[in-house]
């Protein structure tokens, strides 16, 4: 029994001191946001939906509480700090109690939220800052990954003579009446389909959001937009996928 609980513990004690520093004056108080990089980096092979997480960010605006963003809801917790070294305990984080989490002297953080994935190891956080020094969004790198670049446009098989620009801050140029999207990674527009399917909102000149369903080919050499049927009365979701209306080409 000893033999098996012994190398547990080191690895436990092991992965905290990796990610803490070794004395309290090396240890920040946290601040800022921090955007969740075990999720990040899966894409684009899986969407965030795809992934087992508490959260998507974590954003530190007072002495004592947390801004939670989990996608669809954000909320605040109060957290302290736990022992001597940079442990720090989120209270009544989750249904199955407090969640700690680790600072790291390179700007990361470890959320221990094992018992909430169902995972034998931590979600990773990092904090990145833009060249205006302002910490940047989970969506913004999604975005990135998924979507953005300059395309050539096919609508119904013909080929556009307008080139598409998909930019990671929502923007979108060349697609009208079309100039700007969304992801959906996150609450009921993932339940739209029938199919699970990745969905984005394109957002026209008067404000109105039409969705379609995508797919990720080649990474991001191809993005493909097809059609979502109509929706069905008296049902939440449900709705067919149509044929593809938009083909984005890199090549």
């Amino acid at each position: 029994m000893y033999r098996i609980l012994i190398p547990i513990c080191i690895l436990f004690i092991g992965a905290v001191s990796c990610n803490t520093p070794g004395s309290a004056e090396r240890c920040n108080p946290p601040s800022g946001r921090f955007i969740n990089t075990t999720v990040l980096d899966q894409c684009p092979a899986f969407m965030p939906s795809d992934i087992p997480h508490f959260c998507f960010e974590i954003n530190f605006r007072g002495k004592d509480s947390v801004d939670i963003d989990n996608g669809f809801e954000k909320f605040s917790l109060p957290y302290v700090k736990e022992g001597k070294d940079c442990m720090y305990k989120i209270k009544g984080a989750s249904l199955f109690g407090d969640m700690y989490f680790t600072i790291g002297a390179d700007s990361s953080l470890q959320l221990i939220d094992t018992a909430w994935t169902k995972l034998s190891s931590f979600s990773s956080f990092k904090r990145v800052k833009g060249d205006d020094g302002v910490d940047m969004r989970f969506e913004y790198f999604l975005k990135d990954c998924l979507v953005t670049g300059e395309y050539a446009l096919f609508v119904e098989g013909n080929l556009s003579p307008h080139i598409v620009t998909i930019m990671p801050n929502g923007q979108l140029n060349g697609l009208k009446p079309f100039l700007g999207y969304s992801l959906c990674y996150a609450g009921d527009c993932l339940e739209i389909t029938e199919t699970a399917s990745r969905i984005i909102g394109l957002v026209d000149d008067t404000g109105k959001k039409e969705f379609f369903a995508f797919k990720n080919v080649d990474g991001k050499k191809a993005l493909e937009f097809y059609r979502i049927g109509d929706p069905i009365p008296d049902e939440k979701g449900g709705r067919s996928i149509g044929p593809m209306i938009y083909e984005l080409r890199t090549e």
